[in-house]
């Protein structure tokens, strides 16, 4: 590569440099003359004459201040419009300033890396910046201590912490990176280079510097440096410069440098120019810099002269100067090689992006392809008179504003095929354009949905920084593909691409709108394409519909919208008809004629004149074809009859059975069949259909088509409303008939007992991706009353079938199917429990139907509680979930309870599902008052000033963060990743991910905020407050406080009958922060515009009797907004639920509930459903539209808040100190619906069902707190939060209650003596029990057991909390250790015998029994190994725990924004690094290694821990080093959870996914020695359970789960 690029670049300049040497002659040396021989200040030269400050000329004065004027530190002076390919600095020498050093004669229009370079092609595509330093030697001052080290220093601060003009990240090390430097900058780029390269905060950025181009720089120093320095010490105002002494010849500083240098320098493309013309210092001329000291000498080393002096080596005179196309030269070279390698780079990781992209989006298939079908189908010739067409030209122009054009023609007016030339040209052109073809017969193209994913899709594989930003639409946890249509554009267009600056319009082509289910929706939504700032044309064609019509007539007024009737140009058909008849038997005379004729009866309709074509081709003879002519009708209907008729005259049984099947297909089908499938859909009837497009064409009329893809249509959409009422053919096409027989084919396809083997096959066989996705979709529009179709289903679920089609879907990435299955199956039981109930009761099915019910339920659960397991091994729905599922579930029931698994799981009582996926704690000690969720994040506020926050997926504890104050409200940024908290005198700004503090800013004296949010994408805090007061923040401004956004804002001056304004109860802002909404208990509702502070509306209420025509006013307790219709939610005061829109007055309300009144109101994010909840422990979600309930939850504890999850899937809620987790099927069948964004239900077969609202029962269980067991054992001892500890026999489930705390406070520690008949248990308020047990028989495993206590006693806290308890070997005594001290207590004595103070206060350490040695014990930090005696706590022996090469402490950053951390530069702003602790301790069941989980200290952090074994035998050794058993990088990085070390070395541990593995110690093979043997459920992960699952020695796994304990059992304890 190096060579290559040497090659190119030599080319380029060797005639240059003839050029320039041949220039250089005495009398052009001699017209040089320095600016320092007329005492004015030297710019970037070594030579300098003394100056008297009181003999300065102002001309001198105004340089001064020029120079002044140049920037210091890093500014960029040119950026592309485009991502830019590389950046390229700029560093000055000694006495040069950031601009004026590369401006021939200080001018600042030859500025030339700003003025000229951005014109060079390549180099345009670059970020030009400049770095300026103070190194002016004239400068009046003290002595200097700043070196070329402290210059380089600064160089790199800038690169890693410089922000632009805009106050954002320069960003600098994401490109790579190509330096020019000027004398002394040379040697700072050097220096900088060297202390980067060793230094771990810039590493990564200097690894990005690919080049560097050395414009006369002193590699060896220079004689001058010597004479300029003795100037300086005479000057009556400066002083020498430590960084001129560095540049004297051969010094010491620069040989070391070179020394270092060279041996890094291979990595760098090195260019070296040298000056060849002398340097006027003074009234003498001389070389300031000889050949020998610019050049390196390296290998690879590039060398060059420059026809110039030293200061002038760097400034030119025009874009003509050879100087100038020298070194411009090899920086086109340069950004060139990188520019195309950078484009590779960013291909591949481009298409990593947009495949990312493109599974956000859901988007199946390409969407060109329907594009490329129909310009497939183009004539040449064609279609070209729409681009002269002045409504087009007009909406073509390049102009700022956004406008759609709609084209409206008749129907088969080839409107299609214009759509595609269309874009054709426009893409030629060079246009942003993407595009969308609705197809009425492709149920997955008919919808808004659909149109938005693809369109957004699109626009990110042309726009990079859009689609970088939809990863953060992954990250806030939506779920594109099911939100609904008005959620996709508010999140992805509104808030992310309308905010685009971009350099050309974007365009859009939107084909057959008529074709849609949601024509309003799609035509309501684009008319805000106005609020985009880069401009938006969108085109749309379509048949000119009332319903279109009155659509465009409404947005008329709010964006610029032209009508356009498109009329096929007669001249077309022409072009048309004669291209197809040129194959044509017969003369030309006879072909002119027929073209002729053709043309005469189009009418402008090209769907005709390709069915008359058609009809004539297949004609042999000139009478035929005639004849032929002759008989076409003309128009579109006569032309159907014809084609019916065809079909109806067929006189082989045979081809009139294919014909209905081909045309049920064709009309009924979910999307295109393509022709293999419908080949496979046609078995067993027809098996050996040779030629399928040639026996459409001879069997279907001509109403079928087979186009460029394979795949099989109706000839035009005017044909599928042609057939739906064909009276003339022999058989019927009812619709519910047809969807029935369809039903069952795709069905049956599932029903072979061959089908298993197919979804092993790398490519599915054909049909089988349609039959299962399809045929609950054939279900849904089937008549109900034959009992075939109940036949099918009952045989599919009472089998295995079922469960292998799930695994289908799942290995094919289709879940959704199951989502929608159960919503078929549960339409399907309601019409046919309807239908049956005008039959004989004999004839009920019900216990069939009950099995479909039992199904139903347990597809959503399926998908809610085991979809990411499913996606991840699909083969998990035949092995592992079944015996996760309630007893009663029909999955349990099928295959959980099989004799033939190698799995079970006991202890749990489930027998229903139940609708609560997690359960999580803040403390005991705090109270949840408030919660929100970010999609990716969950936060919790306590009453303590803190916030909790925890993964909204696997609901792991991430981190805690501290107010140190009461906090009254918090909330998320759009994207998640920030939250802010508002205190009594602070608000925060933290980053969710690393928690630390963004910013602290002072709240304003006495003010109380009720409501916070983001406003403007992100970059401004609004807050609401009790004063009614609206305040506004700057984030991006550090400087900036809270100010009120205007002072008549809220301040109600207008007199309402009957009210006094006191403090608002409630305040909302809307999504776009434009509107707030602010409710009082003695004033009305009122709806204020932020944008011109004036109120919008009041909310007034009917109520009978009241005020004039019982139109009067209520007060509101709670209001919230609805995310996009502009509606408002509210409660008012007397309990009552409504919902009002403060523009249209509407107005509609919910009975209030007289026993229990709601306290708490919130809305999903996308509209559909809210929910209310009350101090009974009720909550109850509703439908938004139709205000009906459709779900409650009952429980005893009162909730305190509530909030929906971002996709509408769950909703939270607060109670006591617990955060619960709800995900109803209610909610999973509203966003997973494919149908619920249509504006009307397009088939009679929709899948809502109308019923009473589901209902649920929060069963209460105490959960666990902590865990023990009896080693070789099956007995399990267990302690909960109110204090009761039980033994636990899991071979029989038997219990014994042992203990029971008196005042119900949780057991918090808990430990089973080594002899396996001691157990020792403590509260949390410092009570300590012992309890001595045995067997009441030989056989313990059926006598039972009976305990005694041996110890009870009241320990002092003053020294901190319990963190551990541990029995000595002979359970004579106890040690307790807590935060200060670690106590021996003796049984005997009932008293302390032995008292150990940790060295390092702090410092928590764990604690075992020595495994060889019973008299003595061990603790372990981090770092040691220590052991103890048991009686006195002496210390006996120290070992250093040898820590692995690959193991880095783990970083926290919690300094201020734009601080570094400590390092070896010199800055100590940041804060040092973590200590880190001992989580646990596990002493291993096979008793031959310890396990220590080793996480970071510190509150706010809540890493994964890493894990170290230690051997037991290395104890052995005596004092010095132990070793830990190396485990590879990737399985360190899997473990999420450590668990034990079984026989044979096998390290049990949970994984990221939460899967139980096993690794063979020692094992070299990553893969071989890795096993996985089951998965926990989602449902059962929260931080008690990873805290206290356990694994015996015989491999049965332990997992409390909702105060039970549940046993697996599985092959995890076979060896090998």
């Amino acid at each position: 590569m190096w060579t290559k690029i040497k090659r190119i670049w030599h080319r380029s300049s060797s005639q240059e440099s003839e050029k320039k040497l041949r220039s250089t002659s005495p009398t052009n040396i001699d017209r040089k003359r320095s600016e320092i021989s007329t005492f004015d200040f030297p710019k970037g030269t070594l030579g300098v004459a003394p100056i008297d400050s009181r003999q300065r000329s102002p001309h001198s004065r105004e340089r001064s201040r020029d120079r002044r004027a140049d920037p210091l530190g890093l500014s960029v002076i040119y950026e592309p419009d485009h991502a830019p390919s590389v950046d390229i600095i700029f560093v000055h020498g000694l006495g040069g300033t950031s601009r004026q050093t590369w401006s021939k004669n200080r001018d600042p229009e030859l500025f030339w890396p700003q003025k000229w370079l951005p014109k060079e092609p390549d180099i345009c595509t670059a970020r030009i910046l400049s770095f300026g330093y103070n190194a002016h030697f004239l400068a009046v001052g003290p002595r200097s201590v700043s070196s070329i080290s402290d210059f380089a220093k600064s160089l790199l601060f800038e690169m890693k912490y410089g922000k632009d003009e805009g106050s954002q990240d320069l960003q600098i090390g994401k490109l790579p990176i190509i330096f020019v430097v000027h004398s002394m900058g040379g040697l700072v780029f050097k220096k900088a280079y060297l202390q980067g390269s060793s230094n771990d905060d810039y590493k990564e950025i200097v690894a990005k510097i690919q080049a560097v181009l050395f414009l006369s720089t002193p590699h060896r120093g220079t004689n001058l440096a010597e004479v300029l320095n003795r100037i300086l010490t005479v000057s009556i105002v400066n002083s020498p410069k430590h960084y001129v002494a560095e540049l004297n010849r051969n010094s010491a500083a620069i040989e070391d440098l070179n020394e270092v240098f060279r041996n890094i320098a291979p990595k760098l493309q090195l260019f070296s120019f040298y000056e060849t013309l002398q340097t006027s210092v003074g009234p003498k001329s001389m070389m300031v810099l000889e050949k020998d000291s610019s050049i390196l000498g390296y290998p690879g080393e590039v060398s060059q002269p420059l026809n110039g002096n030293h200061h002038d080596v760097c400034k030119f005179a025009s874009q003509q100067d050879s100087n100038y196309k020298s070194v411009r030269s090899v920086i086109q070279t340069l950004v060139s090689y990188h520019r195309q390698a950078g484009q590779r780079i960013e291909r591949a990781n481009c298409q990593a992006d947009i495949k990312k992209v493109k599974s956000l989006l859901s988007v199946d298939g390409a969407p060109e392809e329907d594009y490329t079908t129909l310009w497939d189908s183009w004539k040449v010739g064609t279609c070209g008179a729409m681009l002269s067409e002045p409504a087009f030209v007009e909406w073509v122009r390049d102009s700022p504003t956004s406008s759609i054009l709609w084209a409206y023609a008749a129907p088969g007016s080839g409107k299609s095929i214009q759509s595609s030339f269309l874009i054709n040209h426009l893409l030629e052109s060079g246009y942003h354009c993407s595009y969308f073809f609705f197809k009425y017969a492709d149920s997955t193209k008919r919808s808004a949905n659909s149109l938005l994913r693809s369109l957004a899709f699109q626009v990110a594989q042309d726009i990079p920084s859009f689609h970088l930003a939809l990863g953060s639409l992954d990250d806030e946890g939506m779920r594109v593909e099911k939100a609904d249509a008005r959620t996709i554009w508010r999140k992805i267009f509104l808030q992310i691409l309308f905010r685009y600056e971009l350099s050309k319009p974007l365009y859009w082509i939107i084909d057959a709108l008529d074709e849609s289910e949601s024509t309003n929706t799609i035509i309501d939504l684009l008319q805000s394409i106005s609020c985009s700032k880069s401009p938006i044309r969108i085109l749309i064609m379509s048949r000119q519909t009332p319903l279109i019509t009155a659509a465009f007539d409404r947005i008329s007024n709010k964006v610029q919208l032209t009508r356009f009737c498109f009329d096929q140009r007669i001249e077309d058909i022409h072009t048309y008809v004669a291209d197809e008849m040129q194959y044509m038997h017969g003369g030309s005379a006879l072909r002119k004629t027929v073209v002729d004729q053709i043309v005469q009866r189009a009418e402008g309709n090209f769907l005709w004149v390709h069915l008359a074509v058609k009809e004539i081709m297949q004609s042999h003879g000139e009478d035929d074809i005639k004849q032929a002519l002759e008989e076409v009708p003309s128009g579109m209907e006569p032309l159907y009859h014809r084609m019916e008729a065809t079909i109806a005259h067929l006189t082989r049984a045979s081809d009139k059975s294919l014909a209905r099947l081909i045309l049920l297909w064709t009309l009924y089908s979910r999307q295109p069949l393509g022709a293999k499938d419908l080949l496979r859909a046609l078995l067993p009837d027809f098996p050996s259909i040779l030629d399928l497009k040639h026996t459409i064409d001879q069997v279907c009329g001509h109403f079928v088509v087979v186009d460029s893809k394979d795949r099989i249509a109706l000839v035009h959409q005017t044909a599928r409303e042609y057939l739906m009422k064909a009276s003339k053919l022999t058989f019927r096409l009812d619709q519910h008939e047809s969807h029935e027989e369809l039903f069952q084919r795709t069905l049956s396809v599932w029903l072979d007992p061959n089908i298993r083997s197919a979804s092993g096959q790398t490519v599915p066989p054909p049909f089988y991706h349609y039959s299962a996705t399809s045929w609950a979709y054939h279900l849904n529009r089937s008549s109900v009353i034959a009992d075939v179709s109940l036949d099918l289903l009952v045989k599919f679920f009472q089998n295995s079938y079922v469960l292998y089609w799930i695994q289908a879907l799942a290995a094919l990435g289709q879940l959704k199917v199951l989502v929608y299955t159960s919503q078929s199956l549960a339409s399907y039981i309601k019409k046919r429990q309807r239908a049956d109930s005008s039959r004989n009761p004999l004839l009920h099915r019900l216990l069939d139907l009950g099995l479909l019910e039992l199904w139903a339920v347990d597809l959503l659960k399926v998908v809610g509680k085991f979809g990411d397991n499913l996606l991840q091994d699909p083969a998990t729905i035949l092995t592992y979930i079944p015996h996760f599922c309630p007893r009663n579930s029909a999955l349990y029931r099928h295959a959980g309870v099989s004799n033939k698994s190698r799995m079970s799981v006991t202890g749990v009582s489930d027998t229903d599902w139940d609708d609560c996926l997690a359960r999580v704690s803040v403390g005991n000690e705090r109270r949840a008052v408030m919660v929100i969720c970010s999609g990716r994040y969950l936060a919790v506020l306590t009453s303590l000033g803190t916030v909790v926050i925890w993964d909204s997926l696997t609901f792991a504890e991430l981190r805690t963060l501290s107010h140190h104050e009461h906090i009254f409200t918090i909330c998320f940024n759009a994207s998640g990743d920030k939250l802010a908290s508002y205190g009594f005198h602070t608000t925060r700004i933290w980053s969710v991910s690393t928690g630390r503090l963004l910013r602290d800013i002072p709240n304003t004296t006495g003010t109380r905020a009720l409501c916070i949010t983001f406003a403007e994408n992100d970059t401004v805090l609004l807050l609401g407050s009790d004063l009614r007061k609206v305040e506004r923040i700057v984030l991006e401004d550090q400087m900036e406080g809270w100010q009120d956004l205007e002072a008549s804002l809220l301040e109600d001056s207008m007199a309402v009958k009957g009210t006094f304004l006191n403090s608002p109860t409630s305040i909302a802002f809307n999504g776009e922060a434009t509107q707030i909404a602010i409710a009082y208990r003695g004033f009305p509702l009122s709806i204020w515009s932020l944008r011109d502070s004036k109120v919008i509306s009041r909310c007034k209420r009917w109520l009978e009797g009241g005020g004039k025509n019982g139109s009067t006013w209520t007060g509101v307790n709670r209001v919230t907004w609805h995310p996009h219709s502009g509606d408002v939610l509210g409660i008012y005061t007397d309990g009552t639920v409504f919902k009002w829109h403060p523009l249209e007055a509407n107005h509609h309300e919910l009975r209030a509930d007289s026993i229990a009144t709601p306290s708490e109101i919130q809305i999903s994010s996308d509209g559909l459903t809210f929910a209310t909840s009350d101090v009974n422990g009720a909550v109850k979600i509703y439908n938004f539209q139709h205000f009906a309930l459709i779900y409650q939850l009952f429980s005893e504890d009162i909730v305190t808040a509530l909030c929906f999850s971002p996709d509408g899937r769950r909703f939270y809620d607060l109670r006591g100190s617990y955060c619960n987790v709800w995900e109803p099927n209610v909610l999973i069948r509203l966003s997973d619906s494919d149908e619920r964004a249509s504006e009307i239900e397009t088939e009679t077969g929709s899948t809502t069902v109308s019923c009473l609202a589901s209902e649920a029962w929060v069963k209460t269980m105490v959960p666990i707190t902590a865990l023990a067991t009896r080693s070789q054992s099956a007995l399990v001892c267990v302690g909960n939060e109110d204090g009761v500890v039980e033994i636990l026999d899991t071979a029989n489930e038997k219990k014994l209650e042992i203990g029971k705390s008196a005042i119900e406070l949780s057991v918090e520690h808990l430990v089973w003596g080594e002899d396996g008949c001691h157990i020792a248990f403590a509260e949390v308020g410092g009570r300590l029990s012992v309890k001595a047990i045995e067997s009441q028989g030989e056989d313990e495993m059926k006598m039972g057991w009976k305990y005694q206590s041996i110890l009870d006693i009241k320990l002092n806290l003053d020294n901190g909390a319990i963190h551990q308890l541990l029995l000595s070997p002979d359970s004579t005594s106890i040690l307790v250790a807590s935060l200060g001290t670690v106590q021996i207590w003796s049984f005997g004595r009932r008293s302390i015998v032995a008292t150990y103070t940790p060295k390092i206060s702090g410092v928590l350490q764990k604690w075992t029994n020595h495994p060889m040695k019973e008299d003595q014990i061990i603790a372990f930090s981090p770092t040691t190994v220590t052991a103890y005696d048991w009686g006195s706590l002496e210390e006996l022996t120290r070992w250093q725990i040898k820590i692995p090469d690959h193991i880095t402490p783990v970083e926290t950053e919690r300094q201020m924004p734009g601080l570094p951390r400590s390092n070896s530069l010199g800055n100590s702003m940041g804060v040092a690094e973590p200590d880190e602790v001992i989580d646990r301790v596990i002493v291993t069941q096979a008793r031959e290694h310890f396990l220590l989980s080793i996480a970071p200290k510190g509150p706010n952090y809540r890493h994964r821990n890493r894990l170290q074994i230690i051997k037991f035998a290395s104890l052995e050794l005596g004092s010095g080093e132990v070793e830990c058993v190396p485990i590879p990088e990737a399985i360190a990085d899997m473990i999420e959870r450590p668990l034990d070390v079984l026989t044979k070395d096998r390290l049990v541990f949970l994984d990221t996914s939460f899967w139980v593995c096993t690794w063979h110690l020692g094992t070299g093979d990553f893969a071989s020695g890795l096993t996985r043997h089951f998965f926990l459920p989602r449902d059962w992960i929260d931080a008690d359970m990873l805290r206290l699952c356990h694994v015996l020695a015989d491999g049965t796994f332990l997992c409390p789960r909702k105060g039970e304990l549940a046993v697996i059992r599985s092959d995890l304890g076979v060896g090998w």
